[in-house]
């Protein structure tokens, strides 16, 4: 029987990978639709052993993989059942794994974290695996953040998630895609220069523009193709990024993400755009948004939202699923059909 209200924990593993952002959410339905309360939230950081397996899976032969998929699952098992200790009563979990695979032309996409151990441990209906459906359908299988977006944030026009890579949500045609990566290579310069990422982008704002790299990097052909499109982690070639200066590379690269934002943004009339995930905090990339971004106002909500917004979200495509309803919708994956996607595990 379907209920009014359900408490959910979300769980995602990002592509910046960080660390497991997790939150415990109540959702709620009435005449007007969804609402939601962010009750708890906290992010699990790697440690160094953990980041290593993931950083370096796709390296490695299948049997090996495998092998990450249980540990990864009992690691994410433990953090969450930890989480969950003094919340009094949850109704189910939706868990995003790290994707190791994404291949939606070969209807294959990968989240480490096997769903059956983690249910076990956590003792709560699990739902992982979201992408598995859509791609089966022949889309993308991703973004899948955009359902939540469309459903839960209406009051803006358009939704920008700055995370390893940054994908956008447009109301109005009910599209999304990935934009391009973002964190994952701002990263990449930041650990060459000592840091872990660019406070502020206080590093970007010491460097230059390197018109070679520039230029590289613009005639990507995914740059060039029209949506609906996703990508993979580790999709920009190292051999691309190590001969860069990396504080040149920063600055170069803020320029290429918003003026790829700005032509994501060139056809919907302009509005709000909510901007999250942890390249929100990077005041030099932002001013290079708002620099190329004519009419639109560009809002940064508060830190928790910023942070956790997806892991909220998958808080409630879990509880779609939960309910047998539509999760993923084909007009942003460019699947044959909407989906009620993500697979269901019983403790």
């Amino acid at each position: 029987m379907k209920k009014s209200s359900y408490s959910v924990i979300g769980a995602m593993a990002g592509s910046s990978m960080d660390g497991l952002d997790l939150s415990h959410v109540v959702f709620s339905i009435e005449p007007k639709g969804w609402n939601y309360q962010l009750k708890k939230c906290e992010t699990i950081f790697y440690d160094k052993g953990i980041f290593s397996r993931l950083k370096n899976a796709h390296r490695l032969d299948r049997d090996e993989q495998e092998s990450i998929d249980v540990e990864f699952g009992n690691w994410i098992g433990e953090k969450v059942s930890r989480f969950k200790n003094d919340i009094e009563q949850i109704d189910l979990a939706g868990i995003h794994g790290h994707t190791l695979i994404h291949k939606p032309e070969d209807e294959i996409s990968w989240q480490l974290g096997r769903g059956d151990i983690i249910a076990k441990i956590i003792k709560l209906p699990t739902v992982t695996e979201f992408r598995t459906e859509d791609v089966k359908n022949s889309g993308q299988g991703a973004p899948l953040v955009p359902f939540g977006d469309f459903t839960l944030f209406e009051g803006y026009d358009a939704c920008l998630n700055l995370g390893g890579i940054a994908n956008i949500s447009l109301k109005e045609s009910q599209t999304a895609w990935d934009i391009c990566p973002c964190n994952q290579v701002l990263n990449y310069f930041s650990n060459k220069l000592g840091k872990s990422f660019d406070q502020g982008g206080e590093l970007a704002e010491k460097g230059q523009m390197n018109l070679a790299f520039y230029s590289a990097i613009s005639k990507i052909d995914f740059f060039h193709q029209s949506p609906p499109k996703s990508l993979p982690n580790h999709f920009i070639n190292q051999s691309l990024l190590d001969p860069v200066d990396p504080t040149d590379g920063l600055y170069t690269y803020c320029q290429i993400i918003a003026e790829q934002i700005n032509q994501s943004l060139e056809d919907p009339s302009p509005g709000k755009l909510l901007v999250t995930g942890g390249g929100a905090f990077n005041e030099f990339l932002i001013s290079k948004i708002e620099s190329e971004l004519k009419g639109w106002e560009v809002i940064i909500p508060d830190s928790k939202l910023i942070d956790f917004k997806e892991s909220l979200i998958f808080a409630f495509l879990a509880l779609k699923r939960f309910r047998n309803e539509v999760n993923v919708l084909a007009s942003v994956t460019g699947a044959a059909k909407d989906s009620s996607s993500g697979v269901i595990h019983l403790p």
